[in-house]
């Protein structure tokens, strides 16, 4: 099973970069930028002129004969050229390529456009996290992206600075079933940096019977022969606690867990600890895509 599925492999080489022109997006740069040194990529820099940010007098603005995509993009595209031109000046003796892009839209269409038009393979973004009902409703862009983007994505927290992932904590939720398909990017990233997998198992109050643990454990094992695994099973406990006592005990570099789509009415309604993840990050998180994604 497992050798079927590492023929498919590609290594990621098509990264969507998302900024804002804000520090915390432009630290998340950074991060890619040595996560994937000595790699070939073609960098994808992607402004989202958000369609509640632009008044009647940005059109106004504008002559006659005035280019209304002008008047709405012009500064995000002078913007996005000069910060294109700073990254191919510094990173000239790599394998870096780079784009830049602008477009107007909602946020999650514009990025899952870019997705499709670009066989983007990573989505990368800085943390913005939200709490409470505001949250819940109208979801921080991270939170957006993950729930609606059809898309791996990486959730770089506010400051922080590449170390390289020799420890990987993967958080398995109690309603994320373990599936081999969709692990590609964990795959490539425990080859390339030789590490380690600790495994957080969170039940919450989901029964699992002893033999569904142990069959779980060895399908990882399988799907990672050459990775040392370490599973801990936590029963009924607050995973955002487990999580952070973990990380304190064991230093992990990054977190990986999977997440599925969820409508509205599911997201105000589910007891799904992603948004609590998310929004308490202290590490890199890379986000996986379930198998019905």
């Amino acid at each position: 099973m497992y050798v079927g599925l590492r023929k498919t492999i590609t290594i990621m080489k098509n990264i969507l970069l998302l900024t804002d022109f804000t520090l915390k997006s432009d630290n998340a740069h950074a991060y890619a930028f040595d996560f994937f040194k000595g790699q070939e990529c073609e960098f994808h820099l992607l402004s989202i002129q958000k369609t509640w940010e632009y008044t009647t007098d940005d059109l106004m603005a504008s002559s006659p004969r005035g280019n209304i995509d002008n008047a709405l993009l012009g500064d995000n595209r002078t913007k996005v050229d000069a910060m294109i031109g700073h990254y191919k000046e510094t990173y000239n003796s790599s394998s870096f390529t780079f784009q830049g892009h602008v477009d107007y839209d909602v946020f999650t269409d514009a990025i899952s456009q870019a997705v499709t038009a670009y066989n983007i393979d990573l989505v990368v973004c800085g943390t913005d996290g939200k709490t409470g009902i505001v949250e819940n409703i109208f979801s921080s862009h991270a939170l957006r992206i993950i729930r609606k983007v059809e898309c791996p994505v990486l959730v770089i927290p506010e400051k922080y600075r590449f170390i390289t992932p020799k420890r990987i904590q993967y958080l398995l939720d109690y309603d994320d079933t373990f599936e081999m398909c969709g692990k590609e990017p964990l795959i490539d990233i425990t080859h390339k940096y030789a590490s380690s997998i600790d495994v957080l198992r969170l039940t919450f109050g989901f029964h699992m019977e002893d033999h569904e643990f142990e069959y779980e454990h060895t399908e990882i094992q399988k799907l990672f022969p050459s990775t040392t695994i370490r599973y801990a099973r936590h029963i009924d406990e607050n995973p955002v606690a487990v999580i952070r006592e973990s990380l304190l005990k064991r230093s992990c570099q990054l977190q990986v867990l999977s997440a599925k789509n969820q409508t509205f009415l599911e997201r105000i309604f589910s007891y799904s600890h992603l948004s609590q993840i998310v929004n308490t990050v202290t590490t890199p998180l890379l986000i996986l895509r379930d198998c019905n994604s």
